[in-house]
Parts: C-alpha cells; sequence; structure tokens
C-alpha cells in the first residue's frame, strides 16, 4: 500500500522561513571610511573622456546630444508690442503738392485741382477722393479699398502697394502705373481713353473697363502670366493662355 504520512511537527516548532542575507561584509566595508576606496581601480589620464577626445565618439551621451538639449530650451516670449497710433487725417496743398492722407471712412473728399498740381494719396481706407480739374499726376500708395474719380491727367496716374481700387478717368490719363497691387478696377473712356498706356508689376486681379457713352462697359483682364522660352539665340517671353 501507499507509505504512511510524515508525522506532525512538534507542538511549538516554527516552520523554517528565508534565510536573512548576511549583512556583516557590507557593514565591515561601511566602517572602513576613506579606505573602502583603496580596492578600486584608478583611471588613468588616457582613459578619461576630457583628456582623451578619441574616446567621445564612443559615448553614449555625444556632444551633439548635450546641444540639441540647450537648443530645445522653451524660448522666452517678446513682450507685446503697442499697436502703432493712428495717425490723423490729413488733406493740405503745401506747395503744389495736395497731401491726402490717412483718410478713413471718407466717402466724400474733393480736391479742386490745376494743372501744374500733383496729389499724394497715402494710407487711406474705405474713402472716395474727387480730383476736379485737370491735374499733372496723382499717386497713390498703400490704400485699401478706395475709389478715386481724377478729371484728366497730364502726366501719369501711380498706384503702388495698393489692394481694392476702384479708379475712374473721366478724360484723358496718358499712361496708368500699376505696382505691387492686389485688386484694381480701371475705368476709361472709350472716347478719350483709348491712347492709355497700362504699365503693371508684381499685381494681380487688374481689370480695364472701357466706358461706352451710354454708360455701360467691357472688361478686360490683365495678364498675370508669362511663358519666357529660349528662341533663336535669346530668351523670348510671352503671354501664357491656359487652353481649356
Amino acid at each position: 500500500g501507499a507509505p504512511a504520512p510524515p508525522p506532525p511537527p512538534p507542538p511549538g516548532a516554527k516552520p523554517k522561513g528565508p534565510a536573512k542575507p548576511d549583512t556583516s561584509n557590507l557593514f565591515a566595508e561601511l566602517n572602513k571610511g576613506a579606505a573602502i576606496t583603496a580596492g578600486l581601480k584608478k583611471v588613468t589620464d588616457d582613459q578619461k573622456t576630457h583628456k582623451n577626445p578619441s574616446l567621445r565618439g564612443s559615448s553614449v551621451v555625444t556632444d551633439a546630444d548635450l546641444n540639441k538639449n540647450k537648443k530645445s530650451a522653451v524660448a522666452k516670449k517678446p513682450a507685446a508690442t503697442a499697436a502703432p497710433a493712428k495717425k490723423p487725417p490729413k488733406l493740405e496743398l503745401v506747395g503744389k503738392k495736395w497731401a491726402c492722407e490717412y483718410q478713413s471712412g471718407n466717402q466724400a473728399i474733393t480736391i479742386d485741382a490745376q494743372v501744374t498740381q500733383s496729389l499724394y494719396i497715402f494710407k487711406c481706407d474705405n474713402s472716395v477722393i474727387t480730383v476736379k480739374g485737370k491735374i499733372n499726376s496723382v499717386t497713390i500708395d498703400g490704400c485699401k479699398k478706395c475709389g478715386i474719380i481724377v478729371d484728366s491727367l497730364v502726366a501719369s496716374l501711380d498706384i503702388v502697394n495698393s489692394t481694392s481700387l476702384k479708379l475712374q478717368v473721366n478724360d484723358k490719363a496718358p499712361i496708368v502705373n500699376i505696382d505691387k497691387t492686389d485688386g484694381c478696377q480701371v475705368f476709361v473712356q472709350k472716347a478719350t481713353g483709348l491712347d492709355t498706356e497700362f504699365v503693371t508689376a508684381k499685381s494681380s486681379e487688374v481689370n480695364i473697363c472701357l466706358v461706352e457713352e451710354n454708360g455701360e462697359y467691357n472688361e478686360s483682364f490683365v495678364a498675370e502670366q508669362f511663358l519666357t522660352k529660349y528662341v533663336d539665340g535669346k530668351f523670348v517671353t510671352e503671354l501664357y493662355e491656359v487652353v481649356g
């Protein structure tokens, strides 16, 4: 039959637990004080990375890693700058030069011009300027959402650094220069404006409207895309037309 089970432990006996680690050697080492390092191997100069640069490449942390950590520090945000103070509107004649500046929301600006005078319109928005009579030249600089009506010009009508303008010439303008402007609609009269020349540069959405005697007009866009290619020993630029 099966062997008999082992006899029960005698009363008061405790089962054996895990043996306690022997810490006597550890305390003995701590009691040595400074002498505990006596058994360590000394590192010579050729084994130190700051003394031997050739060891740096094998280091786990490279110089590039350290520099990367420096660059990743969050930069302090620059102090917020106050908005520039709004300048007061100005409309004045100094010598032979009219200055119309910083007009905003003024739909009824009228200038009675003379043939020897010029007009400089600067930083105006949402305004309408009417120039009555014949003037030498008109320059529009840094304006937005403005309408300019001119009877007649001796020299040129110049537009630069502006957006969303509507210009109307009631009689003649020899040349209209449009530079760095986005959105410019120019109305010229068919009876008097067919000789007007238009020069555009770095501009978009420029349209020329030819007004009939009955007030109706035909609108033509000014090209924005050009094709340049090498032909007969030189580069030639021509209008680029998209077909389709």
